[in-house]
């Protein structure tokens, strides 16, 4: 028996994989290193924080409730019940008519929503539009960049819950990498100042990446070329941009890498293994970058 008293929701934050793994945090992170403007100010850290909440568990947490379970997939029910006696009407709505039609089915669907969807999902359901609300809110405190980026985050999502996000699928990894690492580079960097093109080149530099490692997973052909050169495309840039230190760093990260895959052959053991120093590679050539621009 529920206790009549207290709140009426609860909210709860646990951990879904190793906090050093590459994902929407650290890329957000990287965003704002990238245009070297880093909060140290207690305004500036509560922003860092409120952004984090956003692109991680919020945003991950619908990614996890409309993309991979696929919620609105399972608003579209195979079989309809009976329709119920009474409920829904249209006047002048005459039995096999057009409308008459209408109105059985969704008496139909009233049904099944009342005793299958909403005792099995209503939670998630809600959840869902709760937090798409909280999203849109909290991007909004930032301006109008941020709440755009959050809305298409957002849609990106949408459009994944309408098929199976499946990694050995020809399109998997898509949009699960700009929905977890792209977009949350673009809005750490547009934070405190504006998107720069050197930001943006980097951000898809690991973009890349973080699509390959995705679709190593999904057993893709060539996905570990893609894994590959987004790491030496990351070099390069610094490169070019005679960063040296942060060139080095990245060269040796890189290298150890190697080495730590000549003992795993699986993506499914190498990955977990090299995130560590992916997160660190991240981290290293957004802040070599926002020293530039300093």
């Amino acid at each position: 028996m529920q206790p009549p008293f207290g709140s009426s929701f609860k909210l709860i934050l646990a951990p879904a994989r190793s906090w050093l793994s590459l994902g929407p945090g650290w890329a957000m992170l990287a965003g704002i290193l990238s245009t070297g403007l880093i909060p140290l100010n207690l305004v500036g850290l509560m922003q860092l924080l409120s952004l984090w909440l956003l692109v991680d568990p919020i945003l991950g947490a619908l990614w996890e409730l409309v993309g991979v379970q696929g919620l609105w997939r399972t608003m579209v029910p195979s079989l309809l019940p009976p329709p119920p006696r009474h409920g829904f009407y249209l006047p002048y709505a005459q039995p096999g008519s057009i409308a008459g039609r209408l109105v059985v089915r969704i008496r139909r669907y009233g049904r099944w929503w009342q005793e299958h969807f909403w005792p099995e999902q209503g939670s998630h359901f809600a959840a869902v539009f709760l937090g798409a609300g909280l999203a849109l809110l909290l991007s909004l405190t930032f301006g109008s960049t941020l709440f755009w980026l959050t809305l298409l985050a957002l849609g990106l999502i949408a459009l994944a819950g309408q098929t199976q996000t499946d990694l050995a699928a020809a399109e998997g990894g898509r949009l699960q990498s700009m929905v977890q690492l792209l977009l949350p580079w673009v809005m750490g960097a547009s934070l405190g100042s504006s998107l720069t093109p050197l930001s943006l080149a980097l951000a898809v530099c690991y973009w890349v990446t973080y699509l390959g490692g995705l679709r190593m997973l999904g057993g893709h052909h060539r996905a570990e070329l893609l894994f590959t050169l987004g790491q030496i495309a990351a070099i390069i840039l610094l490169l070019a941009l005679r960063l040296l230190p942060g060139a080095a760093v990245l060269t040796a990260l890189f290298v150890t890498q190697q080495i730590i895959k000549t003992k795993f052959n699986r993506p499914a053991e190498l990955l977990p293994k090299l995130q560590p120093y992916l997160v660190l590679s991240l981290l290293v050539a957004g802040w070599s970058l926002g020293s530039l621009l300093k």
